[in-house]
Parts: C-alpha cells; structure tokens; sequence
C-alpha cells in the first residue's frame, strides 16, 4: 500500500508540476500531451486525457482535467487502473520560489480506481518501467534524498515515480468514487462504492489526517486515521497511527505504530466491538445457517500484526456473555482464519448453539455452523461448561476445530463432587453434525448427574461412571434416536428413591405400584450397585445390574428407550436376613419374587412376576421357610406383614391356657398370606 500513497502524492506533483510550463503554450493539446508524457514517462503506464483541459497561472498555478483515464498492468483484469470525471489540482506559487511543492487542492472527482493483485502477487500499483527510461525526480532538498523510487513496497524491481522530500497537501479529495479491489491469488474481491475520502498534509514531517466513507455491501462504513510520520512511513520505517473505523456491523479502534515497508505491520492497542457476529457474517459474505447464539463479541488487547499473523497479548473477549482472558494468535494467510494461543473462560454454554427443551428431547436445529468458520489450536481452562442440562465445572481442556471438526480433550474435570477426564467431539462440517464423547469419572454423584443428562432423579450414591458414545443428528431428538454405545457404572452407598422393594414384594398383588412415591421412607437403600450397559440406536440395554443391601439384594436386566424415556426391565430383588450390604454374597438364601418394570421414566409400573413364583410354589414356600429361619427374625416378619415379631412366634412348643396347637398351614394359604390376601 505504501506504492498506492506514493502514486497518489507524484500523480499530484506531476500534474500540477507540469502546468507550470502552461504559460509557454497556447493549445490546450499540447498541455495534454505534455501531462500525458510526464506521467507515462514516471509510471511507465499511459495516461489518457478525454476531456476539455482549463489553466490558471495566477495567483496559483491550477488545472482541471476532463475524463481522465489510467492504465492498468499488462493483463489486469480492468481496462484501467483509474478513470474519472475530473481532476482538479491547485499549487501554490510562491513556496515554489523556495523549491517547496505545496498542493492546494487536488481532487479526484467521481473516480473509478481497481487495485488488482496478479497470481504471481505482483499489485498493480507497482510500476514497471519500459526498458531504458529513466524515472522522473521529485524536487529535492539538501536534508533529504532525491531519487528514491515510488514502486509498492521495498526491494529491487518496484520501478518508477518519486519518495518527495518537502511536499505539503493542504486539501486532497476523493467524491463520489468507486473503488474495487481483486487478488488472482487468493480470490478476495470487493467492492466500495459512494467513497468520500479527505486527506491534509501540512507537510512530510507533520502528521497525515484522513476522513472518510463509503458504503460495501450495503453498509455505510466510516474511516478515521492519523499518521504521525508520513516522511517515515514513506521511507518504510515505523511512525505512530490512529485508526478508527465505524459501521453498524462492526467498530474497531487501534492507537499504536505501524511499518508500511511492503506489507502492513503494526504493534498497539486495539477494541473491537461486534454487536452480532451473525450480521457480521452476513454482512461479509458468509451467512451463518438458522440457530442461536453468535451473538456480540468484543476483544481488547496489544496487537502486533505481520503480514497475515495478527497477535494479540493481555486479550480480553467476550462473546455470547461468556468471558475470557489470554494470549491468542490469528494467521489469516490460509483457507480460514487459525486461531491458537490460551485463554481462561468463566463459562462455555453450549446451550446458547443449539435448543434445548423443557419437556423430552429438543426437536430445535442444532447449529454447529459456526466451527467452519474458523480453525483453532487452543489450551482452554474454564470455570464451567454447560452442554444442555450437564454443568461441568472447573475444567482443562485443549480445543481443537479444523474445517468445522471440534475435538475437545479434557484433562481435567469437576462434575457433580467428582473428577475425571473426557473427550468430546462434535462435526459441523457436514449438513448433519454428528457427536462422540468418551468420559470416565470417579467420585461422581450420581443423583444430580442422571437429572442433568436424562432428567431421571431417582438414583442416588456416588462413584464410577464410564461412557463412550456416539451419534448424529440435526436435532436433540434426532441425536437420541441415532445414540450408540456402551458404558459401566460402579456405585457406594445410595439408594434408590420413591421405591421400596421389599414392600412391593409384600403388597405386589393388593397394592400394585404405580409411580414414584416421594416419601422418604419409600426409597431402597443399596451399599453396592454395578452394572454395565450398551446402547443401539437410543436403546440402552442392561443384562448385570446387581445390587447388594441390608437385607435385600437385587438383580437385574432389561431396555430403556432414550427417545422415548420408557422403561421395560424385570428385577429380581431378593429378602435375605442380614444386614450386610457391601461385600456382602449375593447369592444368600432368601425370598426370591421377581418384579416387572414397565412404563414411562416419569411414571413407572411396578408389578410382580407372577408366572415366575406361582409356577414353583414348593420353591417358593421352602426360601419363605428358610427365611424364617434366620434372624433377625422380627425385621424378616415386619418385612413379610407379619403381626407381633418374635412374641407370636409359637415353634417352642404348646400354647398356655390349653389351647390346641394350630395346624401347619398350606401352602397356598401361604401365599396368599405373603401378598396380603
């Protein structure tokens, strides 16, 4: 860009250098070849002049030139470089005398200007002379050089034009322009229309003042600069800046120095304000799909920029209302932007990216979109993350998304009083996302946990909990539908809540069960539980479940469907009389009634299997017997119904008052007895 300023400040010098010979002509052709020559002979490009040519000599020396074109590089796409109207430029005549160029005005009247890049990235701003020309000289002083040339940028081969070493521009203007910009190389284009730009330049060694706007896709865009420096910026070295631009979509700010010596470096403060990145998107080009989130984003920071790579140092940012701090890396140079570095997040909610439903599973769009935006090499610690009803706390985690593929490996892990590691991965590249998680937690409480990740409340306990799934879907539901894979649970000292079993095995036939009991003393305390599971596209599927208690153990197969949270599984709990729960045998001898679990997750049927016990009754009355048998007796009987625990018991013999010892009873009646009829 420092070629374009150059070829911006000669074309202003040739022009109104040039009429300085008007005087000594009288047709206005040969003042327009004169200024054709010159400038063709500084940039080695054809500088055409269409229209009516007017001169003033005094008290300053002007010309206006009509329908002036500028030729493009040898195999630019436009024909011409620049074209406009007019072209009006005004010198001042007595700094003249001192050998100073002071430009009065100079104004590019609706311009048209293309600044093409080649495929070899080659702009079209640098010139290159025809062969044995020799470039024009600025007007030179004893405290500068006078024939540096004006070529896009340092090293050999830039060709052409002037570095002007006392130049002053009092008012410089573009109205009503339109200027394009093409890169064969990388394919960028655009288009700025209704640009108004001015600039001041009091003098090469005094800051350079712009003001502008224009309008790109739609939106009005304002422009604020300062250059502290042009003489320095000029030469290639680094001299201060002030920057603000302003628009509906976006406001940036930047206050530090920047080096125009080829490509543009900078190293300063910086703010960025978006208020949607969606619009943002839009506005740019790259209209994200329908969803939540990406909404405003702001960034603060020291920027230092070199070419394509962007740092930003002591960053803070925030984006959706999620908050974080570090030290962040951007290169722009490939297909998308990268961003690398480390930041510290208060809180990642997914949930901002995809609906989530009060009741069942969401059947709103899940908008992975956003990860093809952007590609990222990030070490994150976050104070929490919530991935729908799931909140996670202090974490550790590496963050990598390459062409809209995240991979989140977490090293570190609070959930629900436990720890442990996982990884997580979500595809967005494709029309439908697709997700994998694979975590293994220790410590976990598994009460909280479940209600989170499946809205089931009623287990508690704590301990392992392993999990490697998989699924794809364009929805919450449709993820549940297609769920697939296997996992293992190992949990201490819990209980399951609103059922007691030992009572549906007394009342199973007069009191069948129905729903959750919320009563405390309706739960079923348990020591041990394990188990392992696996799951088909969303049906879970368990076949080990044992469960070890005071006074009851417990076994356990069966299905559950994720999508449609029901429930199909037969339990077989077992009374035994002891009262040790972890360690104990599951094999003890007891009273064995095997009960069916069907129904919703919400609102569970609970009933015996009775084709199990009624067809093996002898079976049945001899573990009854067996029972009874064992002590504690009276908690055994209490279990069973029975009235008046070890006071009634009358196996020691004959009965006071001579009352005749009952009969034994039968075996039928035992039953019948055992379910309260």
């Amino acid at each position: 860009m420092r070629g374009f300023l150059i070829f911006i400040l000669v074309l202003a010098i040739l022009v109104v250098g040039t009429v300085l010979l008007a005087p000594m002509f009288i047709s206005s052709d040969v003042v327009k070849r004169e200024v054709e020559n010159a400038v063709e002979t500084a940039t080695g490009r054809k500088l055409t002049i269409a229209g009516d040519v007017k001169i003033t000599a005094w008290p300053a020396l002007g010309a206006e030139l009509g329908d002036v074109t500028f030729a493009n590089a040898a195999g630019g796409k436009a024909d011409n470089m620049a074209a406009m109207k007019q072209l009006r430029a005004e010198l001042a005549l007595l700094p003249l005398l001192s050998g100073e160029v002071r430009v009065a005005e100079f104004v590019l009247q609706e311009p048209v200007i293309n600044l093409e890049v080649a495929r070899n990235g080659t702009p079209n701003w640098q010139f290159d002379l025809p062969e044995g020309t020799e470039p024009a000289s600025a007007p030179a002083q004893e405290d500068g050089p006078a024939d540096e040339t004006a070529g896009g940028g340092s090293g050999s081969g830039s060709g052409g034009g002037v570095t002007p070493t006392q130049v002053a521009v009092a008012d410089m203007r573009i109205e009503d322009g339109r200027i394009s910009y093409n890169n064969a190389q990388t394919g960028d284009s655009y288009v700025f229309e209704d640009v108004d730009v001015a600039v001041s330049l009091p003098s090469l060694d005094d800051p350079l003042g712009m003001d502008g706007a224009l309008t790109w896709n739609g939106e009005r865009v304002t422009m604020d600069a300062v250059l502290a420096r042009p003489r320095v910026a000029l030469e290639g070295g680094t001299t201060g800046a002030e920057i603000s631009v302003g628009s509906a979509p976006i406001n940036l700010t930047y206050n530090g120095d920047v080096t125009l010596d080829g490509a543009l470096a900078s190293n300063g403060a910086v703010t960025l304000d978006v208020p949607s990145v969606r619009r943002l998107a839009a506005w740019t080009g790259n209209p994200m799909a329908e969803g939540g989130g990406f909404g405003p984003l702001a960034i603060k920071g020291q920027l230092a920029s070199a070419g394509s790579r962007y740092t930003f140092s002591n960053a803070t940012m925030s984006l959706d209302g999620m908050n974080a701090s570090g030290d962040l890396v951007v290169q722009t140079a490939g297909a998308r932007p990268k961003l690398s570095g480390s930041l510290a997040v208060d809180q990642i909610d997914t949930n901002v990216y995809g609906g989530q439903g009060d009741t069942g599973w969401s059947t709103d769009r899940i908008d992975f979109s956003g990860l093809k935006a952007i590609d990222t090499d990030l070490a994150l610690s976050a104070g929490e993350i919530i991935f729908g009803n799931i909140v996670i706390g202090e974490s550790a985690l590496g963050l990598d998304i390459t062409n809209g593929r995240m991979v989140a490996n977490l090293t570190k892990m609070a959930l629900y009083g436990g720890a442990g590691t996982g990884k997580l991965t979500i595809n967005g590249s494709q029309a439908t996302p697709s997700l994998a998680a694979d975590f293994n937690l220790s410590g976990l409480a598994i009460e909280p946990f479940l209600n989170a990740a499946a809205g089931f409340k009623r287990l508690k306990g704590t301990g392992l909990f392993n999990i490697a799934v998989t699924t794809q879907g364009a929805s919450q539901a449709q993820m549940m539908q297609a769920l697939n894979g296997t996992g293992n649970i190992d949990f201490r000292n819990g209980a399951i809540k609103g059922i007691n079993l030992a009572q549906i095995i007394r009342t199973a036939l007069t009191n069948p069960i129905s729903g959750w009991n919320n009563a405390t003393t309706q739960d079923t305390d348990f020591s041990e539980l394990n188990g392992s599971f696996t799951i088909t596209n969303g049906v879970l599927s368990n076949q080990n479940l044992q469960m070890l208690g005071p006074l009851i153990r417990l076994t356990g197969a069966g299905t559950t469907s994720i999508p449609n949270q029901t429930i199909n599984y037969r339990l077989q709990p077992k009374l035994v009389a002891s009262l040790e729960g972890q360690g104990g045998a599951s094999d003890k001898a007891g009273l064995n009634i095997p009960v069916l679990v069907t129904g919703t997750w919400s609102n569970p049927k609970f009933a015996p299997d009775l084709a199990s016990v009624i067809s093996n009754p002898a079976e049945t009355l001899q573990n009854l017997d067996n029972i009874k048998k064992l002590q504690p007796k009276d908690i055994i009987r209490g279990l069973l119904g029975e009235e008046g625990g070890a006071a009634n018991d009358n196996s020691s013999g004959g009965s006071s008052g001579g009352e005749e010892k009952k009969s034994a009873p039968k075996p039928e009646e035992l039953l019948k007895g055992l379910f309260g009829r």
